[in-house]
């Protein structure tokens, strides 16, 4: 059914186009030709976006011959459309800003918001979702003030945008039915149908798929009436996204394969790499033993084997990886790296698989930081001051006038008394929470603003508890269920560790990491350690996850000296180095199961404690050969 719609689309924009070709030999070098010239480039960019460019650039060099701006300005929006739907952002953006001048210089107040809201989706492209709502809510303010509908439609419809990707679902519904019900006034079908998809679009994260699934329907038809197959390939892919959140892998996967090709057809690069990255999941999904015993049960067209899945998952991510960093797509990039990490995880490449991890936790910091959020906040308390604003100027003013002194003084002392005790709840608020991060004499050094803080500790002991087997525990929990069990452990490891006076350094996935001795010396520190790990031992050995499984574990401790600092400037943390460290991780990673290993120069801190062990044997540590080992009891 979809080729009839794709051969529909390119007969219909063809009319157009050779209806607008025929023209060409007709036309002299005036602004007419400027305009002609620019209807081709925009009539091709959902069917032939190069030639697009090309047309594009020649209403370009006319408009530049004949010396006139605004046909300059209008050029240049034309290349950043096309350049845009190649998903080349860095030259979208380029030709975007380079109109927007224009419209600046020109006084055009329409171009300027329009030129704003295109640097808004270029900046979403790159998931600077800051600056794109920024951009957005600079355009929506002219547009209001222009009173021009389709324009506020269109900026409603692009904050909704953000939103959906901020995971405010419902803050994004908000938006997008704005700009519905305007497109639908000024009845522009096509941005009905933009609309109608985002709506959709929320429904599925919402986990309506009912009313997602409709929506998604009624978008679809109006595509395939316009014949937009750029608008088609993203319905399809939308609609294998839900699919896929229903657990229906067969249909999300036709979805995705169909929304691939169309994609591919009109060189839609982000469409490509998404298209590739969904397929990539559902092949990682598929070697999964309870998916494959759900699909056996079922009856599929599946292949279930499970190698030739993981190597489809990693081929279809890799793909998908290659195409999002020449363009740029940090989000696509997140959810492959993803799906390389947990593939690789799965064949036992763990070299791989960590690599890919550490590359999303760094996405993810630069993409949802503490500061972006931040910054978000600040322009919606900016938009909503403006609103203020206006509405005070529609007040009587004669009643401002005649507010007396008294209660203007008054009114000025209780804002004064409520912004001091707001300023101090907010550093009550952040001195609580630095020293959740650090411990409280780093953090007064912090506070002072002491550089690069580093202290050796000539004797400390170091502990590591990992929970064994926790990744296949997770494969098949839903993700609250494992955060869920991961924060109940760590809060009783937390506990234990103030009841012992162990610092607490960090956690890495399922492994728990503390130490004792440090920042405050403590000459109990390896008995105090030792105690932590028997009571840690007690708690995972009567832990019983939500869905009445055990849990088993390792324990290591070595003793020795480290050097213990804060390290970063926006997102700093106190950690350790040193060989103790890594000995003891080696202690956790050589143990056996539900058992505590620790060193001999652990043993010699404890040996005139009451602390029982036994001797275990010769263990080979990487890096350091075959060392005595014992475990506690």
């Amino acid at each position: 059914m979809i080729l009839i719609y794709q051969v529909e689309s390119s007969s219909e924009g063809r009319i157009r186009i050779n209806s607008l070709l025929s023209e060409l030999p007709k036309s002299i070098e005036d602004t007419n030709k400027v305009n002609l010239l620019c209807s081709l480039s925009m009539t091709y960019f959902n069917i032939d976006p190069d030639s697009g460019i090309k047309y594009g650039h020649q209403s370009e060099s006319l408009a530049k011959k004949i010396k006139w701006d605004m046909g300059l300005a209008n050029s240049y929006n034309c290349l950043g459309v096309n350049y845009s739907v190649k998903s080349n952002n860095d030259k979208a953006n380029d030709y975007f800003s380079k109109s927007l001048q224009i419209y600046k210089k020109l006084n055009d107040e329409n171009g300027i918001s329009k030129q704003l809201g295109n640097l808004g989706i270029i900046s979403m492209n790159q998931s600077n979702f800051t600056a794109a709502l920024d951009y957005y809510q600079q355009a929506l303010k002219i547009a209001e003030n222009l009173g021009i509908e389709s324009s506020i439609a269109r900026q409603n419809g692009n904050i909704g945008i953000v939103y959906t990707y901020l995971k405010d679902y419902e803050k994004a519904l908000k938006f997008n039915r704005k700009s519905l019900e305007l497109y639908e006034k000024i009845g522009e079908k096509e941005k009905v149908s933009k609309q109608l998809g985002n709506i959709g679009w929320n429904y599925t994260f919402l986990k309506d798929y009912d009313k997602a699934l409709d929506f998604y329907n009624k978008a679809l038809k109006l595509d395939e009436q316009l014949g937009d197959i750029k608008s088609i390939a993203i319905r399809l892919g939308n609609i294998g996204i839900l699919y896929w959140e229903k657990f229906d892998y067969e249909k999300a996967y036709d979805y995705y394969n169909r929304a691939l090709e169309l994609n591919k057809e009109i060189g839609r690069k982000s469409g490509v790499a998404v298209n590739l990255g969904n397929l990539g999941a559902v092949h990682y999904k598929l070697s999964h033993d309870s998916v494959i015993n759900r699909l056996k049960s079922e009856g599929t067209k599946f292949n279930l084997n499970k190698n030739f899945n993981i190597n489809k998952a990693i081929d279809y991510s890799q793909q998908s990886k290659e195409i999002s960093l020449e363009i740029g797509d940090k989000r696509q990039l997140m959810e492959v790296y993803s799906t390389l990490d947990k593939s690789y995880e799965l064949i036992g490449n763990y070299e791989d698989a960590y690599k890919y991890q550490t590359e999303w936790a760094k996405l993810k910091d630069s993409i949802f930081s503490v500061e972006k959020t931040t910054e978000i906040a600040n322009l919606e308390a900016k938009k909503e001051n403006e609103l203020k604003e206006k509405e005070l100027k529609l007040k009587d003013l004669e009643l401002i006038r005649k507010t007396n002194e008294q209660t203007a003084l008054f009114v000025g002392m209780a804002a004064i008394v409520i912004l001091l005790v707001v300023i101090f709840m907010q550093r009550r608020k952040s001195e609580k929470l630095l020293l959740n991060i650090l411990p409280e004499k780093i953090a007064k050094r912090l506070k002072r603003n002491e550089k690069n803080i580093a202290d050796r500790f000539e004797k400390v002991s170091i502990i590591f508890v990992d929970i064994v087997g926790f990744t296949s525990y997770s494969k098949g929990t839903e993700p609250e269920e494992i955060v869920s069990a991961l924060n109940d452990i760590f809060t009783r490891f937390d506990l234990l560790s103030i009841k012992h006076g162990l610092e607490k350094i960090k956690t890495i996935g399922d492994c728990y990491m503390a130490v004792a001795g440090l920042p405050d010396p403590n000459e109990q520190h390896a008995e105090s350690t030792a105690k932590f790990a028997l009571e840690a031992k007690d708690i995972m050995h009567n832990y019983v996850t939500p869905d009445g499984r055990k849990l088993q574990f390792r324990i290591g401790i070595d003793s020795g000296r480290v050097v213990a600092g804060v390290i970063g400037e926006r997102k700093f943390s106190y950690d350790l180095w040193g060989d103790a460290v890594n000995i003891a991780s080696r202690m956790e990673s050589t143990g056996l199961p539900n058992e505590i290993q620790v060193t001999e120069n652990f043993i010699n801190e404890i040996k005139d404690t009451k602390i029982k062990y036994q001797l275990r044997g010769e263990v080979e540590i990487k890096g350091k050969g075959t060392i005595l080992t014992y475990l506690l009891k």
